[in-house]
């Protein structure tokens, strides 16, 4: 059987779906709206359809093999309900897409990174959980900068980038590796300790 993976949509997006059609595809809230669009159809639906018009839902529904419907009054937000259904599926790979103005929403994708392995994709970031031990990081088209976060202290060692170091300490969301730019196709990231989520951004 094939090892499965996961597309998580969130919301609209200028992201481009089409390199995920062979993964299980899971709708949340507007983001079903762009996964129709790319594919006709979703594996699951999560929702509490606080902001889906009657129509939209209608016409979502019509194009979904499951619903899951949810609470507007629950411990978890919608995305990471669907985190929790995608992790059912035992899957190698987690690809979850949100963006929008709110920042308490970007912090809890930077939490789901760090708690559920996720990959977390916007129209303007592509953030991912580094290993522990060294990490080839590869150049990514169309990205500028090349960050490091740790939520607890953890310690790394960057080299072949333009900016490099040995034994740094990054405390929690401590900015002292961010705006790093590749000098060739890749660079390492040796974590000796701790958990880094390593950040690209245009």
């Amino acid at each position: 059987m094939k090892p499965t993976k996961v597309l998580i949509v969130c919301s609209k997006t200028k992201v481009d779906l089409k390199p995920y059609h062979d993964y299980y595809k899971i709708g949340v809230e507007r983001g079903c709206l762009d996964l129709i669009k790319a594919f006709n159809q979703i594996d699951l639906v999560c929702c509490d359809q606080d902001s889906l018009q009657d129509d939209e839902l209608a016409f979502i529904t019509s194009k979904a093999k499951t619903v899951l419907e949810i609470s507007q009054v629950k411990d978890y937000i919608d995305g990471e309900i669907a985190i929790q259904e995608a992790l059912k599926l035992k899957p190698t790979e987690i690809v979850l897409i949100a963006q929008g103005h709110r920042f308490d929403m970007q912090l809890s994708c930077l939490n789901f990174i760090y708690r559920y392995n996720v990959i977390f994709v916007n129209d303007h970031t592509y953030a991912y959980l580094l290993q522990p031990g060294m990490n080839e990081v590869v150049k990514k088209p169309d990205y500028r900068y090349f960050s490091l976060f740790a939520l607890q202290p953890a310690t790394i060692t960057i080299t072949n980038l333009k900016y490099n170091v040995e034994n740094l300490t990054l405390v929690g969301l401590s900015a002292n590796a961010i705006s790093n730019e590749f000098v060739s196709a890749t660079g390492n990231v040796n974590v000796l300790s701790g958990q880094v989520v390593a950040v690209y951004s245009k």
